[in-house]
């Protein structure tokens, strides 16, 4: 006796897919990756919306095909790990043949000074080149920009170095 002799046969338990058409169940089992799918796509466009940070927004122009008014000034900026005059490593500044270390407060107090006298000089001197390392740090360039709008620097252009 096997059980198909009494017109009983063994059913296999389907569970919540045992109704509906056949063609809908992969759907069906697909749908809660679809959910997930979705929710981080939202989740990623929305996401940059809230975050916001205190700062300066910088529209950049395009690097090609465009020049720049004629500066008043040139910086140089660069990277350094030797020691300077007693200060190890950071970010050299030159700027009418004199050196300038960004992370001594006497060396910027005397670049403040430099630039301020650069700019009364009797020329209208109101654009500032930085030729910046591509080393050097954002946050340094951050830190010249604001010392030449200390100093009454209306326009600070940052370059790049052509290759």
């Amino acid at each position: 006796m096997t059980g198909h002799e009494w017109g009983w046969r063994p059913v296999q338990a389907d569970g919540i897919w045992r109704h509906g058409a056949s063609w809908t169940k992969p759907l069906f089992a697909a749908v809660p990756w679809i959910t997930l799918a979705l929710l981080l796509v939202m989740f990623g466009i929305i996401g940059g919306t809230f975050t916001s940070a205190p700062g300066v927004v910088f529209d950049l122009p395009s690097p090609v095909g465009r020049q720049a008014a004629a500066p008043d000034a040139t910086m140089l900026v660069l990277p350094s790990a030797n020691v300077v005059e007693g200060h190890a490593g950071g970010t050299l500044a030159f700027f009418d043949d004199a050196r300038y270390v960004l992370d001594d407060l006497q060396s910027v107090a005397l670049l403040r000074e430099h630039l301020l006298a650069h700019m009364q000089d009797g020329s209208a001197r109101a654009t500032l080149l930085v030729l910046a390392d591509r080393r050097v740090s954002a946050g340094e360039l951050m830190k010249l920009v604001g010392i030449a709008r200390e100093s009454g620097i209306r326009q600070v252009q940052i370059a790049e170095k052509r290759q």
